[in-house]
């Protein structure tokens, strides 16, 4: 598949997972690979600056997912490491159909510092003092990713265009995702406190991160006050 040059974000090489074509974005992709996903020219220089976000974003999961999976699986059941395996092959899904969008948007000489400073985010992400302290700040982040998605989906794009479509259905797979690293997290001892201010201080760091290009996001109908305030009252 034809790739934008800003499509990856890391250095490190990902496995790529079998791709399950029942997946529901499998359907997505074989119903919109085959002709151009238009867009309105405000809404194309927006998505052109904001996909590096949701890409490293998509990339960053599959790495910590696969690491996950490797890490656990000397000691935990088949079916535990079977549902982390599951998430990763979802964002695999995601970062598939992810690109086949971006393949058809522009380069603009913004996308490089956006991707660097995504990079630098997820990165940072990565280093917890624990693997019960990663799987919190991922059930955090996840949680404020399918937030995200519901926004995008609902916004000025429009509910049935195709990338409205592809974000819904991101959305419900996030929300799956919320419940497998909320259920590692308290199976490896994470209490109610460690969780709720792991929540918060993902939040702060993601919002600082996406408000750097918050004209985007308004453009496509995202307000990212709304989200941070929904978010802090939701968790506090």
């Amino acid at each position: 598949m034809k790739r934008h040059p800003m499509g990856r974000c890391f250095a490190a090489k990902l496995a790529a997972p079998t791709l399950n074509q029942q997946h529901p974005i499998a359907s997505w992709a074989k119903q919109y690979a085959g002709s151009p996903i238009e867009f309105s020219s405000q809404h194309t220089e927006a998505l052109s600056l904001l996909m590096p976000l949701l890409l490293c974003g998509e990339q960053s999961a599959q790495l910590v997912f696969q690491q996950q999976a490797l890490q656990l699986a000397q000691h935990q059941p088949a079916d535990s490491v079977l549902a982390l395996n599951e998430v990763e092959a979802d964002e695999a899904w995601h970062d598939e159909a992810l690109q086949l969008v971006f393949s058809q948007l522009p380069e603009l000489s913004g996308q490089h510092q956006v991707r660097r400073a995504a990079q630098r985010f997820y990165s940072g992400l990565g280093r917890s003092l624990s693997l019960q302290q990663q799987f919190v700040r991922i059930a955090s982040l996840d949680a404020c990713v399918t937030q995200l998605m519901q926004l995008i989906e609902r916004g000025s794009i429009g509910s049935r265009h195709p990338f409205s479509l592809l974000c819904g259905l991101i959305k419900k797979d996030e929300a799956k995702h919320v419940y497998v690293s909320k259920h590692f997290a308290q199976h490896l001892g994470a209490s109610v406190h460690e969780m709720a201010e792991e929540r918060l201080w993902v939040l702060g760091a993601l919002m600082t991160l996406l408000k750097q290009q918050a004209n985007q996001f308004e453009l496509i109908g995202v307000d990212l006050d709304k989200l941070e305030k929904k978010l802090e009252l939701k968790w506090q």
